[in-house]
């Protein structure tokens, strides 16, 4: 087994949602410029006899029960865990997108996330060493959930048995050691060459934050008596130049979005001027920038400037997969019309006004070899 010690630095806002939506006065309430998560059972428990519906039929929800006296926000048992911010809906059950977290409420990052950025890299940069093509539309086939897997199967194997992922094992990372940990509400939008639009609350991690785990390759599975079967042996050197091939695909990303914010509104720049910091960052062999988790975006994901080197093949994959998402005042797309044609983007306010103020979720990433 090769082990390597895994170091991410977050440098942007950082969310990883674990899938559930949360709810206000359900799952939090907000009170003094905090949003603060309700424990439902002590809540509920310690206000039993308030349990009685009104008129309505309708009855108390645990917020509306925490904010019937402010001595509660005294009362530790009623809370998971409190975090700065709050959502901009004035509505009474506006929604907040959770972070996954551990069973003590503590975030992390999964290694499933840093696995699939990683297997994107991989992809990205071996599409040509192992002279993949894009000849036909049949090419990527015809599920929009597995779209151009038969073009991945060339890459890393025809199947999971003959996957050569099988040999990289990424573990969790963890370095928050409290409830909530250094969480906080951002303000989210979606972001076109010429407004922002589509609001969206998260919790998510500010950047500066530290994570640490590993990361193993399985030798055993390079070893002669397994690559009669495997065939992994003409590609192993790609899981030695992780870091390396992570940042090559990460430099052909940035320098687009680069060129992508700088030509959007004027309001984008300082972005833009993140964007060209990425650009100029000099790092060491075992480092790569990654973007990991929510707003990613499709060019994060997929095999991204391969795709769409045939415009017009392309653009009937945008067609098919109904990728293109637009409201019914924008224009029709045409060959050759950049996609996506949006970013997500956390927000910031300044006298009154939602300013975009970073992207999501760049970190940087080390290895270390370990002894």
């Amino acid at each position: 087994m090769s082990v390597y010690n895994v170091t991410i630095q977050t440098l942007s806002p950082l969310h990883i949602g674990d899938g559930n939506t949360l709810r206000q006065n359900f799952d939090f309430v907000t009170n003094e410029g905090k949003t603060w998560r309700l424990n439902e059972d002590e809540i509920l428990r310690a206000n039993e006899a308030l349990l009685r519906p009104n008129r309505e039929g309708h009855y108390p929800t645990p917020g509306e029960l925490v904010l019937r006296d402010v001595a509660n926000f005294q009362n530790a048992a009623f809370f998971r865990y409190s975090l700065p911010g709050v959502a901009r809906s004035g509505r009474t059950y506006a929604e907040l997108r959770s972070f996954i977290k551990d069973v003590y409420d503590r975030p992390y990052i999964p290694g499933s996330s840093l696995k699939g950025a990683l297997r994107t890299s991989l992809a990205w940069t071996g599409w040509n060493e192992v002279n993949v093509r894009l000849n036909s539309r049949s090419d990527v086939g015809n599920s929009k959930s597995r779209a151009a897997r038969p073009l991945e199967k060339k890459i890393f194997g025809g199947d999971p048995k003959h996957d050569l992922l099988r040999a990289l094992q990424v573990s969790d990372l963890f370095g928050i050691q409290k409830p909530g940990g250094r969480l906080m509400v951002v303000n989210a939008q979606v972001l076109t060459p010429k407004k922002a639009q589509s609001p969206i609350e998260l919790e998510a991690l500010p950047g500066d934050i530290t994570f640490t785990g590993s990361i193993t390759i399985d030798d055993a599975l390079f070893a002669p008596f397994a690559e009669t079967e495997l065939h992994f042996g003409n590609r192993r050197h790609w899981l030695n130049e992780l870091a390396l091939r992570a940042q090559k695909h990460s430099q052909m990303r940035i320098a687009q979005l680069v060129e992508w914010y700088e030509r959007a509104d004027e309001g984008y720049h300082s972005i833009a001027a993140f964007y060209r910091q990425l650009a100029a960052a000099k790092l060491s062999t075992n480092q790569a920038l990654i973007q990991l988790g929510w707003g990613s975006g499709w060019d994060g994901k997929t095999f991204g400037s391969h795709l769409q080197k045939d415009a017009a093949l392309f653009e009937q994959l945008v067609r098919d997969f109904k990728m293109h998402k637009a409201s019914k005042d924008s224009p029709p797309r045409k060959i050759g019309d950049a996609f996506p044609r949006s970013k997500r983007a956390a927000m910031r306010v300044k006298q009154g006004i939602a300013i975009p103020a970073a992207p999501f979720g760049w970190v940087l990433v080390e290895l270390t070899a370990k002894d």
